[in-house]
């Protein structure tokens, strides 16, 4: 089987992740994938959107057009009030060209079906992300954070955009140290953009908040192993990339029960997450910081059992071999 993806690779972002753990697994299976166009191929392999050229292809060809959705854009999003012409081209796709839908969680089809409409055909399938549970798993290399004995690692990591990424963690982490122990380290993985641009220097004299800066993804395993729990408030997240390859590394998720983290994670085993008082479709939430902060610390009062759930939740429903499949099934299913 050949498959055209078009995409720029990355070295952060959980769309290039995707996609070259995607091509990885393939290509070890025997098929090919290629990110730059080439006539001869089988199926064009759409991630929401692509240029419209090859669509057109792929369509006068009568090739196979896999469109793979992970959710759409809103009025809170980065589209503003703007949105409807922000999932023009990912609508036009779904209704008119895709020979089949992938969603990424129940949580991407509802809010797709929501803002692009539901699929005029049969052909749509819920595959979650995959992780690759060798590269990412609780023993190896690590790289040490500690600098004082018994302290607490939290860890985070993301392409920072957005103040609902970083800064609820900031406030909860004040409120824990108040309440808890201060005797802790928050390591933040990633760059920061747009309207958080300046939280690293903003920030910078608070002990505790240590702004690594991007890691790339062959280092990242070591980052994680060596924390004990990862810490997420992105709004609405359809099937994040960073939560799985936490939880294949062992920690457990302290977020929020918003987007795909119910699907993901299971609250008193994996992970604790603060509710979501509404759908978030057109304002950003207030999160309860206080609540955040007591669950961070029932996580911690009961580390060992929860790193063990997180670590066989991950392995049992989250492997990249596993997702693979689902995709080849699916895609020869029509």
């Amino acid at each position: 089987m050949r498959i055209f993806l078009p995409i720029q690779i990355k070295p952060t972002g959980g769309t290039s992740t995707f996609a070259a753990l995607f091509k990885e697994q393939l290509e070890q299976m025997g098929h090919s994938v290629t990110f730059t166009f080439t006539k001869e191929y089988d199926i064009l392999f759409v991630l929401v959107s692509c240029h419209p050229k090859y669509i057109l292809h792929a369509k006068l060809h009568n090739r196979k057009i896999v469109q793979r959705l992970d959710g759409a854009y809103y009025k809170s999003t980065v589209a503003g009030k703007a949105y409807l012409l922000y999932n023009f081209p990912a609508k036009m796709i779904l209704k008119y060209f895709a020979t089949h839908i992938i969603y990424q969680s129940k949580y991407s089809k509802y809010s797709c079906d929501t803002f692009l409409g539901k699929p005029p055909h049969e052909n749509w399938s819920i595959i979650y992300n995959g992780v690759d549970t060798d590269l990412f798993c609780p023993t190896g290399d690590i790289q040490e954070f500690r600098t004082i004995s018994n302290q607490q690692i939290f860890i985070t990591a993301s392409r920072f955009r957005r103040r609902d990424q970083i800064i609820p963690l900031i406030q909860s982490l004040e409120i824990y140290a108040q309440k808890y122990t201060a005797n802790f380290r928050f390591e933040i993985i990633g760059d920061f953009s747009k309207e958080v641009a300046d939280v690293p220097m903003r920030y910078s004299h608070v002990p505790h908040l240590n702004f690594r800066g991007a890691v790339s993804r062959s280092k990242l395993p070591f980052f994680l192993r060596s924390a004990d729990a990862f810490l997420f408030t992105h709004q609405n997240p359809p099937c994040p990339n960073n939560v799985l390859e936490a939880l294949a590394s062992g920690l457990p998720i302290c977020g929020v029960a918003d987007g795909s983290m119910m699907e993901l994670t299971v609250p008193g085993a994996t992970s604790e997450l603060i509710p979501a008082n509404d759908d978030g479709f057109t304002t950003f939430r207030k999160l309860d910081i206080n609540r955040f902060a007591d669950n961070l610390n029932t996580i911690m009062k009961d580390l060992p059992r929860y790193k063990n759930a997180a670590r066989w939740a991950a392995v049992e429903r989250f492997q990249a071999k596993r997702m693979i499949e689902e995709y080849l099934y699916a895609i020869n299913s029509f």
